[in-house]
């Protein structure tokens, strides 16, 4: 058995779906009652995904396209110098630790292929969401119990009920969702009160330490990450990147708690905060 995937009987994504458009269960052949939107599945994928535009759109491109293949000899380097992949991802996925090794029901925001999967409790039934297809397709891939356990959708616009997963998390890629308020309100409304609800990335704004930067020429900056990579359009939104996750978790989780993680690289942000009452415990039927 692979770790983080329960051998357990476990309701597909189609079964616990709820409509993003009108919150309507959808029906027989995932007819939607309620507006007539077709949730279809395919590969083992729900397809919950409306038209992209923005980050999300930009951010869809890279991890569907080549840029992402390119790069990500990059971010294994990152890891390597924050200890290895382990320890670099359990700084933030120690955090779900409340939830013990009894059976539970989690959802990861974004995906991609998979990666953290391994290092979760084999009694979990985990799900999980991503913008680009492809990542998905090859999450299935890799870690074949997946199968139906997985949505095409945006994090802003999770296909779920309120209260279906007893934790939620995001690791890496949140700084460059299309709306950071509303992707953070989701992950809450479908995580069960009291149940942790976790989202990490790098700080913002790293690249403005790069000597394009500190000499008022950015353009130096962009091409440095063009070769490491990264897409044109990405590569600008990085540059531009405005997010103050400080301010987000005031607006949104008032009461959340924020570790710095990887050196002072990375951040972290926990709700409930880590010792304040968790609420109802015990995994969803």
């Amino acid at each position: 058995m692979s770790p983080g995937l329960a051998d357990i009987a476990e309701p597909t994504a189609a079964d616990l779906a709820a409509c993003i458009g009108c919150g309507s269960p959808p029906g027989e052949r995932g007819l939607c009652a309620g507006c007539g939107r077709v949730y279809e599945t395919r590969d083992g994928i729900l397809d919950a995904i409306g038209e992209l535009a923005g980050r999300n759109r930009v951010a869809a491109d890279f991890y569907d396209g080549p840029g992402w293949v390119r790069f990500r000899k990059w971010e294994k380097l990152f890891l390597a110098f924050q200890g290895g992949a382990r320890r670099s991802r359990m700084q933030i996925l120690r955090h779900l630790s409340g939830l013990g090794d009894a059976p539970a029901r989690v959802l990861e925001v974004g995906i991609g292929d998979g990666e953290n999967l391994r290092f979760l409790p084999g009694s979990w039934a985990v799900y999980g969401v991503d913008i680009a297809r492809t990542q998905l397709v090859a999450c299935r891939g890799r870690y074949p119990a997946m199968d139906g356990r997985l949505a095409w959708a945006e994090a802003e616009h999770l296909p779920f009920p309120d209260g279906t997963f007893d934790a939620c998390y995001s690791v890496g890629g949140f700084n460059y969702f299309g709306d950071h308020a509303a992707a953070v309100r989701e992950m809450r409304r479908v995580t069960r009160e009291g149940g942790p609800v976790v989202v990490a990335d790098e700080v913002p704004g790293l690249q403005r330490a790069g000597i394009g930067h500190l000499i008022g020429r950015p353009s130096i900056d962009k091409a440095w990450l063009r070769g490491l990579g990264l897409d044109a359009a990405f590569v600008d939104m990085v540059v531009d990147l405005e997010v103050d996750p400080p301010a987000l978790a005031a607006e949104v989780l008032p009461d959340a708690a924020r570790v710095p993680i990887w050196n002072r690289l990375g951040y972290c942000l926990i709700h409930p905060a880590p010792g304040r009452p968790s609420g109802a415990s015990g995994r969803h039927p």
